[in-house]
């Protein structure tokens, strides 16, 4: 693993990244962490909220994503997001997650470095991930 990882969020001007719950749709996950990846991909297309209860897809291939997004929420991408890198101290590979790219830590963290865009649509055209509108 990289001495850093990736932590997208709406929310901007972060200095601490604090532990929170976390939505999955299988309710596998009941605790409070962080969550991070090395992928920076990966984490842009976690800044914003969705579920694939709403039909989103997300598709990993060769370290780049693919993100089905139904054109019904196609507006969530419009917003303003932050990509903090974080160290990554303190952070272990999330087992419950199925992709292998999920990491989390309990404690809160300093952000190193914090990468805005202007949305989440050109965060994830910037990295070359596909977004289809469905």
């Amino acid at each position: 693993m990289n001495n850093f990882l990736y932590h997208g969020s709406a929310v901007q001007n972060l200095k601490v990244l604090e532990p929170r719950k976390r939505y999955t749709p299988a309710g596998k996950i009941e605790y409070s962490a962080i969550y991070a990846t090395p992928l920076l991909p990966y984490a842009i297309a976690h800044s914003f909220p969705w579920s694939s209860d709403e039909g989103v897809g997300l598709d990993i291939v060769k370290d780049n994503i693919s993100i089905s997004i139904p054109k019904a929420i196609k507006d969530r991408l419009k917003v303003p997001i932050s990509v903090y890198k974080i160290s990554s101290e303190n952070f272990e590979l999330t087992k419950e997650e199925e992709t292998g790219y999920t990491w989390h830590s309990t404690k809160p963290v300093q952000v190193l470095e914090e990468i805005k865009y202007e949305s989440v649509e050109e965060a994830l055209k910037e990295v070359g991930a596909v977004v289809e509108y469905v």
